[in-house]
């Protein structure tokens, strides 16, 4: 028989990280008194799963945006700059995972998905990670919209929900028409000014077949 000495045992394959998850309703509630028009965006517990924060940003306005903690319940609370019928995107994160984004109506009340017509023809994936790029350095990178509906597809703009010095889209890409079974590629900048991650929103608006929007998340790092 072979001895078997201290330490012989076997170690457990490490599983890794759950991914974040948003889960339970998220309710809106507005402010009585404040400077200005802030509502209370709150998750019960067990609203976020395997997740430190809570991001969110309102997509019809240029206000950066907003984090706040998730609790040991699963809980969150994050007051956010918008109105009534504005739709926002949330998404839990922790560190550099991060759940699918959730794009909701703002009400007083539980937020609905907000309507994502031609969503069965017209793909566009929610986020586009860009290179880690070099203070001073330039990458590029591309996103990518695939067009199946049968009639074609009026693009009207594709422009970053707020100014950005340091992201920006390459070429004159809308107002454009795609045919039925065309696609096309969006080119975007990423030109880091400082280390540390970058992000913002690029809006999509379609007017025909039918009048919808698509959100990507742009996100990158600039490194020394």
């Amino acid at each position: 028989m072979v001895a078997c000495v201290a330490g012989c045992g076997v170690n457990p394959i490490p599983e890794p990280p759950s991914t974040p998850e948003l889960l339970g309703d998220v309710v809106g509630v507005g402010c009585d008194v404040c400077d200005r028009e802030v509502i209370d965006l709150a998750g019960g517990p067990g609203s976020v799963r395997n997740a430190d924060v809570v991001w969110a940003v309102n997509l019809d306005g240029t206000a950066p945006p907003e984090v706040a903690a998730v609790g040991v319940d699963g809980s969150f609370l994050l007051p956010l700059e918008a109105s009534f019928g504005d739709e926002v995107r949330l998404q839990a994160r922790r560190g550099e995972s991060r759940s699918e984004p959730a794009d909701l109506i703002v009400a007083d009340g539980v937020l609905e998905s907000a309507p994502r017509p031609l969503a069965d023809c017209f793909h566009v994936e929610p986020e586009l990670a860009l290179a880690d790029t070099a203070v001073g350095e330039v990458s590029t990178g591309a996103l990518r919209l695939e067009h199946g509906c049968a009639a074609p597809l009026a693009i009207d703009a594709i422009t970053l929900r707020a100014p950005s010095a340091e992201l920006s889209l390459q070429g004159g890409t809308a107002p454009v028409v795609l045919a039925p079974g065309e696609s096309m590629d969006v080119p975007v900048e990423f030109r880091p000014s400082a280390p540390g991650a970058r992000e913002e929103v690029l809006l999509i608006e379609v007017s025909s077949p039918a009048a919808t929007r698509r959100a990507v998340t742009l996100f990158g790092r600039g490194v020394p």
